[in-house]
C-alpha cells in the first residue's frame, strides 16, 4: 500500500515537473523573439539613421551645388530656362552621386513646403525650387538680395534586415536642405577735376551791387561760355520786352547757363522775359585775371614813352587821347585820358593791347576814380587784335582794376565781320563799364567787367568766345561719377 502511494507520488511529482518545463519553454520562446525583434529594430534603426545621414549629405551637396552654380553665372544670370536646367542637372547629380537617387526617381516629386519657383517643369517636380527665377532689377538703396534654393529628396525605402521578424520589411528615408545666394551691391561715387581751356564764363559781370547787366533792347549771343552776373541786387540784370541774351551751346559747352549768385528758385533777380536758357543760380564768378600785373607793375610797361598820337600809323607808347582813325602798331598802349571816336573814325591794331589808365599814371587810379575811358559816337569804331605772346597774351583791352569810367565799344557790319575779321581778344575792367553798341557784330572775346550796358540804339552783338584768342585760362571742372559694382556669393545652407 505504502508503495503504491510512493510510486503515485513520484508519478504526480513527475508529471508536475514536465507541465513547469513546458511553462518555461513558451516563456522562453516569447522572450527569445522579443529580443530578437529588439535587435531588429535595433540594427534596422541605427542602419535607418546612417542611411539619413547620408540622404542629408547628399540634400546639402545639392542645394550648395545648386547655389553655386547660379554664383558662377553671376551677373549672367537671367533666370532662362537653359541656366535653370544647369541648375537642376547639378542638384541630380551630386544627390546622385552621394545617395544612389536615380534621375527618374525626381519625376513628379513634391514638396508641400516647396518654394515660389519650381525650375523643373518637365518632371513635374517641386522638390527642387527657389524664391525667384530672375534676380529683379537693383532697387533704389538695396545693398543685398537673397535666393533660396531648396532640395527636397525623393523618398528612398530602405530594406530591413532583422525587421521583417516584426513584419517590417523596409523603411523610407528623406532629407530637406536649402542653401542661399547673396547679390550684394555696393555703389561707389567718384569725383574727377578736369582743368579745362578757358574762363568759367564766356561773359562775367563781376559788380556784387546794383543792377550791374543793364540790357535794354539788346541782343547778345553768347556761344562758348556761360553768363554770370554777381550782383546781389533785387535786379542784377534786366532786359526791356525786346531785349535778348542767349546762350548757345557748344560741343565743350553743351549745357551753357545764365544766371547768378543772387537767381533764386522761385526769386531770380533777373528781369525781362528774353533769356535763353532761363535763369538760374550760378556760383559767383570769381576774377579769372586777378593775378594779372597792372601797367605800373609790368617791366614792359616801364620802357614805354610819351607819343603825340598826331600820325595816322601810331607807335607804343603812353598816350593822354587818341582820336581819329589810326592803325597801331603792334606792343602795348597807355592810355591816360581816353579814346575819341566820331563819325567813320576806325581804330585798329593787331598784337595790341589798350591799357586804360588814370592821370596820375604811373601811379594806379585811387578806389572809385574815373580814368580813362572810350567815347565813340556815329560810326566811330574800334577792331583790335591782341598779343600772342608774352605777359599780356590774349589781353586787348586792360582797365586799372580802381577805374570806374565807361568804355562804349561800337561798330557795323562794315568794320566788324564776324569771328575771322572782328575783333578778339580779352575786355577786363574789373570796376568800369563796358557800353556795347552796334549792329551785327561778332567779337571773339571773352569779357570780364564790373558792369555792362547797352544804351542808345538797339544792338546786335555777338560774343563767340574763342578761348585761343584770348588770354589763356584754365578753370576746373569737377565731374561726378556714380558707379554701380555687383557680386555674388553663394552663402551656404540656411535654416
Amino acid at each position: 500500500m505504502v508503495h503504491r502511494l510512493v510510486v503515485l507520488a513520484l508519478a504526480r511529482l513527475t508529471r508536475s515537473r514536465d507541465d513547469e518545463q513546458g511553462a518555461v519553454l513558451i516563456i522562453v520562446t516569447i522572450v527569445m523573439v522579443t529580443l530578437v525583434g529588439v535587435a531588429a529594430l535595433v540594427i534596422d534603426i541605427g542602419n535607418a539613421s546612417q542611411q539619413s545621414r547620408q540622404a542629408q549629405a547628399a540634400a546639402d551637396s545639392g542645394a550648395l551645388a545648386a547655389t553655386q552654380r547660379i554664383e558662377d553665372y553671376g551677373g549672367t544670370f537671367t533666370g532662362s530656362s537653359t541656366q535653370w536646367q544647369g541648375v537642376v542637372n547639378d542638384v541630380k547629380l551630386y544627390v546622385q552621386s552621394n545617395f544612389g537617387i536615380s534621375s527618374a526617381s525626381w519625376q513628379g516629386c513634391t514638396d508641400a513646403h516647396a518654394l515660389t519657383f519650381r525650375p523643373d517643369t518637365g518632371a513635374a517636380n517641386a522638390c527642387i525650387s527657389a524664391d525667384m527665377a530672375a534676380w529683379p532689377a537693383t532697387l533704389a538703396g538695396e545693398t543685398s538680395r537673397t535666393n533660396r534654393i531648396r532640395v527636397r529628396l525623393p523618398d528612398k525605402l530602405v530594406a530591413t534586415g532583422f525587421g521583417k521578424v516584426l513584419d517590417v520589411d523596409s523603411l523610407s528615408v528623406g532629407a530637406v536642405a536649402t542653401a542661399a545666394v547673396t547679390r550684394a551691391t555696393t555703389r561707389v561715387t567718384t569725383r574727377e577735376v578736369e582743368h579745362q581751356a578757358g574762363g568759367t564764363c564766356a561773359l562775367c559781370v563781376l559788380s556784387p551791387t546794383g543792377t550791374s547787366l543793364d540790357g535794354q533792347n539788346g541782343d547778345i549771343t553768347v556761344t562758348g561760355g556761360d553768363v554770370v552776373v554777381n550782383s546781389l541786387a533785387s535786379t542784377a540784370a534786366t532786359l526791356n520786352p525786346n531785349g535778348r541774351i542767349r546762350a548757345i551751346p557748344t560741343e565743350h559747352i553743351p549745357h551753357p547757363a545764365i544766371g547768378g549768385p543772387g537767381c533764386e528758385p522761385g526769386s531770380c533777380n533777373f528781369s525781362g522775359d528774353g533769356y535763353s536758357p532761363n535763369p538760374s543760380h550760378l556760383g559767383e564768378a570769381m576774377d579769372p585775371l586777378i593775378n594779372m600785373p597792372q601797367c605800373e607793375d609790368e617791366p614792359s610797361c616801364a620802357s614805354l614813352t610819351p607819343e603825340s598820337g598826331s600820325g595816322a600809323n601810331l607807335s607804343p607808347g603812353i598816350y593822354n587821347t587818341i582820336s581819329g582813325s589810326h592803325t597801331l602798331s603792334a606792343e602795348i598802349y597807355v592810355i591816360k585820358s581816353g579814346i575819341t571816336l566820331s563819325g567813320n573814325d576806325f581804330l585798329t591794331g593787331t598784337g595790341v593791347m589798350l591799357y586804360f589808365a588814370c592821370s596820375s599814371y604811373p601811379t594806379p587810379c585811387s578806389p572809385g576814380q574815373a580814368g580813362a575811358g572810350i567815347k565813340a559816337t556815329g560810326n566811330g569804331a574800334m577792331r583790335i587784335f591782341p598779343p600772342t605772346e608774352g605777359v599780356y597774351q590774349g589781353l586787348s583791352l586792360f582797365a586799372d582794376r580802381n577805374n570806374t569810367a565807361t568804355l562804349t565799344y561800337r561798330g557795323n557790319g562794315t568794320n566788324e565781320n564776324g569771328l575771322t575779321n572782328g575783333g578778339a581778344g580779352t575786355f577786363y575792367m574789373k570796376s568800369g563799364t563796358l557800353d556795347l553798341r552796334g549792329n551785327g557784330y561778332t567779337l571773339a572775346s571773352e569779357i570780364i567787367v564790373g558792369f555792362m550796358t547797352m544804351e542808345g540804339n538797339p544792338s546786335g552783338v555777338a560774343i563767340v568766345y574763342d578761348q585761343a584768342r584770348n588770354v589763356p585760362l584754365t578753370h576746373d571742372v569737377e565731374h561726378e561719377s556714380t558707379t554701380q559694382a555687383t557680386s555674388y556669393d553663394a552663402g551656404g545652407l540656411v535654416g
